[in-house]
C-alpha cells in the first residue's frame, strides 16, 4: 500500500517523522535538564537554611536557634518546609518535625520517616532532608517536592501541546507541499503523454525558480526542439513521397501497355508482369515505412472512440474469409460472447489486426487453421489471432517487432517485414501491447489493452 503512495507524500510523512523524532528528544532533553535545575535548587534551598541554623547554634545561643527553628516552621503553614531542633535523643526541642532515623547528611526521606499529613489537601510528598549534629542535639530542614511536581506536570503538558501543534502544522506545511509537487509533476507527466500522442505544440509553461521549474523549462526547450524536428521531417516525409511516387507511377504507367503488347513474346509479357509486381512491392513498402514513420513519431493524431473488438472480429472474419479459402486456409472465429469496448481509433486498430491476419495467412502452411478471437481477460480487452504454423523462436520475437526484420524461413514469402513493427507502434499509441506467444504449435499474437472495463 505504501508503494503507492507518491515520493512527494512518502517524503512529506518521513519529513513530519524525522520532525516528530527531533522535537520529543529535544522536549525530553529540555524536561531531563530542567528537572535537574529544579532538583539542584531544592537542595540548595534546604542547604541553606540548615547552614543558618548552624551558624545561630554556633554563636551558642540556644533560645535563639528555638525562635529560629519555631519561626521557620510557623512561616510554612502548608507543610512544604519542615524543621526540627532535637535533643540528643531526637525529642523536638522546637519546629514542627523529627524524623524517626537520625542520620547525619542529606537524603529523600524514606516513607517512614516521610510526614504523612503536612497540606490542607491531605496528601503526603517526599521531602529532601538534610541533618547535622551539634554539641545541642540535631537540626533538621526538610523541604517537599510538591512544587518541583506541579512545575514538571505544567511543563510536560506545555510541551505536549506545543509538540501536537507544531506536529499538525509541520504536517499540513510538508503535505501542502507535496501536493503541490504532485500536481507539478502531474502536469508534466500530463504534457508528455500528450506530445507522445501527436500534439506538440503543448508546453509545461512552469513558472518560478526552483528545480522543478528549471527542469520544466529544460523539458519546454527539449520539446521546442522535438516539434522543430518534427515538422522538418514531416516535410521530408512530404517530399520524399511526392519525388518518388511520380517517378514510380510514370514507371508503371510505361509499362503496362507493354504487359498487353502481342507483339512482344509470351517471356517477355511476363517479364513486364513481374517488373509490375515488383513496383507494386516497392509501392507498398514505400508506404508502410511512411505509415510507420508517422507513427513513431507521434505524426499521427489519434481520434479515440468506443471500438467493440467483438464487431471487429466478426467483421474482419467475413472480409478474410474468401481470401483464407484462396490460399487453403481454415480461418474460425472465436469471439466473445458480448460487446468488448475499448477506446481507440477504428482504423489504427483495424490496420493492426489486419496486419495479425496476413502474417499468419502468409506464414502458416495450406490447410491449416488460422483463429480469429476478441476476448475479456483479468488483465483487460484481448484481440488475438492464433495460427498453426511454424511459430517464431523464443529468442527472435522482441527482433521480428523491429523494422525490416525478416526470419530465414520467412525469406521465400511476400511481405515487407515492416507488418509487426507496425502493430507495435499502433499498440503503443493505444497504451496496449503486442504479444508474442506459443500458440502449441504455431504463434499467439496478442493485443492487450488493460484496464479495460468489462461489459
Amino acid at each position: 500500500m505504501f508503494r503507492n503512495i507518491s515520493s512527494s507524500i512518502r517524503l512529506a510523512i518521513g519529513v513530519s517523522a524525522v520532525f516528530t523524532l527531533a522535537a520529543c528528544l529535544a522536549g525530553v532533553l529540555s524536561y531531563v535538564l530542567q528537572s535537574q535545575e529544579m532538583g539542584e535548587r531544592l537542595r540548595t534551598d534546604v542547604t541553606h537554611s540548615l547552614e543558618s541554623l548552624l551558624q545561630i547554634e554556633g554563636q551558642g545561643d540556644l533560645q535563639d536557634v528555638r525562635d529560629q527553628a519555631n519561626a521557620m516552621a510557623d512561616a510554612s503553614k502548608d507543610g512544604s518546609v519542615l524543621v526540627g531542633y532535637l535533643d540528643q535523643d531526637g525529642a523536638i526541642l522546637a519546629g514542627n518535625f523529627a524524623p524517626r532515623h537520625l542520620d547525619e547528611g542529606a537524603r529523600w526521606l524514606t516513607p517512614a520517616d516521610a510526614p504523612a499529613k503536612h497540606r490542607d489537601d491531605d496528601e503526603p510528598h517526599a521531602y529532601w532532608v538534610e541533618m547535622a549534629q551539634v554539641d545541642s542535639g540535631w537540626l533538621v530542614v526538610a523541604r517537599d517536592n510538591e512544587w518541583m511536581v506541579e512545575t514538571q506536570e505544567i511543563l510536560f503538558s506545555s510541551m505536549s501541546v506545543g509538540l501536537g501543534l507544531a506536529l499538525l502544522l509541520s504536517i499540513g506545511i510538508a503535505l501542502w507541499i507535496a501536493k503541490r509537487t504532485d500536481r507539478r509533476i502531474a502536469r508534466m507527466e500530463q504534457v508528455l503523454e500528450t506530445v507522445g500522442r501527436g500534439d506538440h505544440a503543448l508546453r509545461i509553461g512552469e513558472d518560478g525558480h526552483d528545480d522543478l521549474a528549471r527542469l520544466a523549462g529544460q523539458m519546454d526547450a527539449t520539446l521546442e526542439q522535438l516539434e522543430t524536428g518534427i515538422t522538418a521531417i514531416r516535410q521530408v516525409s512530404t517530399d520524399v513521397a511526392h519525388d518518388l511516387r511520380a517517378p514510380l507511377s510514370r514507371l508503371r504507367l510505361k509499362l503496362e501497355p507493354l504487359a498487353l503488347d502481342f507483339n512482344l513474346s509470351d517471356a517477355q509479357r511476363q517479364s513486364v508482369g513481374a517488373a509490375l509486381a515488383e513496383l507494386d512491392g516497392i509501392s507498398a513498402t514505400f508506404d508502410a515505412i511512411l505509415r510507420l514513420s508517422r507513427l513513431q513519431a507521434g505524426m499521427v493524431e489519434l481520434c479515440a472512440k468506443p471500438v467493440d473488438l467483438t464487431a471487429l472480429a466478426q467483421s474482419l472474419h467475413e472480409i478474410f474469409m474468401p481470401v483464407a479459402e484462396d490460399s487453403g486456409h481454415q480461418l474460425v472465429l472465436a469471439a466473445f460472447d458480448g460487446p468488448v469496448m475499448i477506446d481507440a481509433d477504428p482504423q489504427l486498430i483495424q490496420q493492426a489486426c489486419v496486419n495479425l491476419l496476413e502474417n499468419a495467412l502468409r506464414h502458416s502452411p495450406s490447410g491449416t487453421v488460422v483463429t480469429l478471437m476478441a476476448s475479456v481477460q483479468p488483465e483487460g480487452a484481448v484481440l488475438e489471432v492464433r495460427d498453426t504454423g511454424p511459430g517464431i523462436p523464443i529468442a527472435q520475437r522482441e527482433r521480428v517487432c523491429e523494422r525490416f526484420v525478416r526470419l530465414d524461413k520467412s525469406r521465400g514469402t511476400k511481405g515487407t517485414g515492416l507488418g509487426l513493427a507496425l502493430v507495435t507502434a499502433i499498440a503503443q499509441m493505444h497504451g496496449a501491447r503486442l504479444m508474442l506467444r506459443d500458440g502449441g504449435p504455431g504463434l499467439r499474437a496478442t493485443l492487450l489493452f488493460p484496464n479495460t472495463p468489462k461489459p
